[in-house]
């Protein structure tokens, strides 16, 4: 049976193939630590490598045709911000289970709200399935205008839609003002769709589960029952 030393070395390898020489041994803080603090400080370290791997992976999707990797990597706070963050620790939208509709949230985060943000429509049923630049907002469409319906549009756009955003305004003002960050009504409309994903980096996860993902939750909430109410119109 393989010890402790022995799976950390081999999971290492797969990260860090230049410790494969066993002339490379683990890392020294991990090597000279006491035998009960040993598996935290690998952990840490595995989570440091894992981290930035998966982010230069991410990053490769931006050079890549538009499609919804490359939709989802400049909104996530993991990835516009090129701090050294623990991309290990499941975000607060998958783990939080106490917040009011949550599913809701988890649903636009990873673009699985197949009836109410056009560009999800991946898992419709359809033959042939639409290209992701042709999932257009059926709402401008019917004025005459073609843009593509990601979530962006949905959110902060599109004149059928957007008036869900403008009525959480003060709450999300509110929750900006209290975590000291720049003011929501003078953000950017893709700093407005992040604040639906994972806290900032300087912010305490804690404070953010308990004070940010209620309102987002919400929010998703009314956009889903405020475009389901427009859809038979369509």
């Amino acid at each position: 049976m393989d010890t402790l030393e022995d799976c950390m070395q081999t999971a290492l390898e797969h990260v860090n193939p230049a410790r494969r020489d066993p002339n490379s041994p683990m890392p020294h803080n991990v090597t000279l630590a006491k035998p009960h603090n040993k598996e935290k400080l690998y952990k840490n370290y595995l989570a440091t490598q894992y981290s930035d791997q998966w982010r230069k992976h991410l990053d490769l999707s931006l050079s890549n045709p538009l499609g919804r990797a490359r939709a989802y990597v400049p909104r996530d706070w993991h990835l516009h911000n090129k701090h050294k963050c623990n991309m290990y620790k499941p975000t607060p939208y998958l783990t939080h289970q106490s917040s009011p509709y949550q599913l809701e949230l988890l649903r636009i985060r990873s673009q699985h709200t197949i009836h109410i943000i056009p560009s999800h429509l991946h898992y419709a049923f359809r033959n042939p399935r639409a290209a992701y630049q042709d999932r257009t907002c059926p709402y401008c469409r019917s004025t005459g205008t073609t843009i593509l319906g990601d979530e962006l549009h949905m959110i902060c756009h599109c004149p059928a839609t957007k008036v869900v955003l403008e009525q959480f305004t003060a709450e999300f003002q509110g929750l900006t003002r209290l975590f000291d960050l720049p003011p929501f009504a003078t953000s950017q409309p893709d700093a407005m769709t992040r604040l639906l994903g994972s806290p900032p980096p300087h912010i305490l996860r804690e404070g953010w589960i308990q004070e940010a993902t209620p309102i987002c939750g919400e929010f998703a909430y009314a956009l889903r029952m405020h475009i389901t109410s427009l859809q038979p119109s369509i």
